[in-house]
């Protein structure tokens, strides 16, 4: 099994190279040796039976002839060197006649014609033939080369053993084997150090790896060379700072996104294909009141969606499907769209939620408000048309009926004047559209001036009308025309509301950066169900006696929008049988309007 570690897998390929040169080297070189002492034994054979004139003309030596001239010709075949012997085998008798070979001469008769008959050339040679192959045949625990010549009846039988160059091949295996040792030892040390120099800056660029994994995009990794790894070093410390940049654009984008929806007043919810829900945004749990669903049918089933997972995901990724639903008393309306990955395909589904309770509050006093106003028209108009058919009719030549009529027609018509004059301040103080007078106003004054103006009022009614200025009041920058208009119509309601010989009193004072005015009477009080609703317009606790004093329902709505104009409040609380208080506190501060 091979190292893991590249730089051990580099080292162990220089070392497998080094091998791999230097044993098929020695084994080439060990081939040679033996080619060379073997051509040398055949070429001496060779030469010497060439110096030979044998031939069937002349006649055949016999064995005890050949015996004799390889004995005198021994330096020529060079069977006088140790480790060559000679043999004679005569074919006639099948024994071998004679020999020097110490394997043959010291064994039994049967052992030594046993290996004789071991070799494939001397086998040839018996079959008559003269090609010898190379063979290194092995015999007694000895190897050799050997050659067989079938001369007559005869067959010569040489051999070289190998003890002759195993000396020199030994020796010179040693010296593979030393080179083999080394050259992996010094494979070892360059291999590592130069592998080194490869693997190191790998393994810093994979540290670098690492570091980005874990979010570390800081340290820069450091060029040392200009070749293939410096260039790969550059281009990741390039794609490092690519990949931070993105990812901090990325995470910046992430972050407006759930900063977003986190304070977004509509309520996200956000699906898989599965149904599963993938976010949910606080405005999702505060306007549906419950956490923990995890699932479309959870919803679903929970709030009644008019629609399935299936319904909404065939929906075209530019289209939408909403529904409305209610929530502990509110009305909520619930978009349904697709959203999709790059190439248009559907990834899930997401739920836009809108509380449009206010909105629904709003249309139904816009519907009531409507309302209100044609019937405020419409009975006026009634009794003007009335009056005046009446009048075309005849009753024109009854003075003192026709004087009457036109009274009542004077006062619908001054009625209907003094409603469409409301209405026309209330839409301009809703659009913007008041002009306004703002300057240092003494509210002491102002109040003062508008119960001196309803003195008369009161006094026919028998009520008793004061007012009280409480400590050092300082002046506030205000419109003096309109905030008196608020205390006219605050004090004039207290006086309208109040039964005969009661009481009505107003009091001016500071609370802190506030000054105030206070109108308290003994009337007889409004209920405590009809005190949230007080301020809208065209509201009545008793619509029948406000009507008969010729109120238009609009003052109190007239009266908060230029007090809250001026940055102020006005509070009233009431009890029944006896009384109310109105307070309206103004700022003494202020400079400007809120609108």
């Amino acid at each position: 099994m091979f190292p893991k570690s590249l730089q051990w897998r580099l080292v162990s390929f220089f070392c497998l190279i080094i091998f791999c040169l230097i044993i098929p080297i020695g084994l080439y070189l060990n081939g040679r040796i033996e080619s060379k002492y073997y051509d040398s034994f055949i070429g001496r054979i060779e030469r010497g039976f060439a110096d030979w004139s044998i031939s069937a003309a002349n006649g055949f030596p016999s064995a005890e002839e050949l015996k004799i001239a390889l004995q005198n010709s021994e330096s020529v075949f060079q069977l006088n060197l140790e480790n060559r012997s000679y043999t004679i085998y005569d074919t006639n008798s099948g024994e071998i006649y004679f020999t020097n070979d110490n394997e043959f001469y010291n064994n039994s008769r049967e052992l030594a014609l046993n290996s004789l008959l071991g070799s494939d050339n001397f086998i040839r040679a018996l079959a008559g033939k003269e090609d010898n192959k190379r063979i290194l045949e092995s015999s007694g625990g000895s190897s050799f080369f050997d050659y067989a010549k079938p001369v007559g009846d005869s067959i010569i039988y040489f051999r070289y053993y190998r003890e002759d160059w195993a000396a020199i091949t030994k020796h010179f295996n040693n010296i593979i084997y030393t080179s083999l040792i080394l050259g992996i030892i010094i494979a070892l040390a360059a291999g590592y150090f130069l592998s080194g120099t490869i693997t190191s800056p790998l393994v810093k660029l994979m540290q670098k790896a690492q570091s980005i994994a874990k979010g570390d995009f800081d340290k820069e990794l450091e060029v040392k060379s200009g070749d293939e790894i410096g260039k790969l070093t550059e281009a990741f410390n390039y794609m490092a700072k690519n990949l931070k940049d993105n990812l901090t654009e990325i995470s910046s984008e992430k972050s407006k996104m759930e900063t977003i929806l986190n304070y977004m007043t509509d309520g996200i919810i956000a699906f898989n294909l599965k149904g599963e829900v993938i976010h949910v945004n606080p405005a999702s749990s505060k306007i549906l009141g419950i956490e923990g669903l995890v699932n479309f049918k959870d919803y679903r089933a929970r709030f009644g969606f008019e629609y399935s997972l299936e319904d909404v995901l065939y929906l075209q990724s530019n289209q939408t499907a909403e529904t409305n639903i209610t929530v502990d008393r509110k009305t909520v309306k619930v978009y349904f769209a697709v959203f999709t990955d790059e190439i248009k395909k559907p990834e899930g589904i997401i739920a836009v939620l809108q509380d449009i309770t206010e909105q629904q509050r709003l249309e139904d006093m816009r519907k009531e408000f409507v309302a209100n106003v044609s019937h405020e028209l419409r009975t006026p108009l009634t009794s003007i048309k009335s009056y005046s058919e009446t009048l075309l009719d005849g009753a024109l030549e009854d003075r003192e009926t026709a004087e009457h009529f036109l009274e009542v027609i004077n006062s619908e018509a001054d009625r209907m004047t003094r409603l469409v004059k409301d209405l026309l301040q209330l839409s301009r103080l809703d659009n913007q559209q008041m002009q306004w007078d703002f300057k240092k106003v003494s509210v002491v004054e102002l109040v003062k001036s508008a119960v001196e103006r309803l003195e008369l009022e009161a006094g026919a009614r028998n009520q008793k009308l004061e007012c009280f200025v409480m400590g050092e009041i300082p002046e506030i920058e205000a419109d003096y025309g309109r905030i008196e208009q608020v205390a006219f119509n605050i004090i004039g309601n207290a006086i309208k509301y109040t039964l005969d010989g009661g009481k009505v009193t107003v009091y001016v004072g500071r609370i802190y950066n506030d000054v105030y005015f206070k109108v308290s009477d003994s009337g007889i009080g409004i209920p405590e169900s009809d005190l949230q609703r007080i301020f809208e317009r065209f509201y009545r606790v008793d619509k029948a006696r406000s009507r008969e004093m010729g109120g238009t329902g609009l003052g109190l709505s007239i009266a908060r929008e230029i007090v809250e104009a001026h940055c102020g409040r006005i509070d009233i609380s009431s009890k029944i049988g006896v009384g109310t208080e109105v307070t309206v506190r103004l700022p003494v501060n202020q400079t400007g309007l809120t609108k």
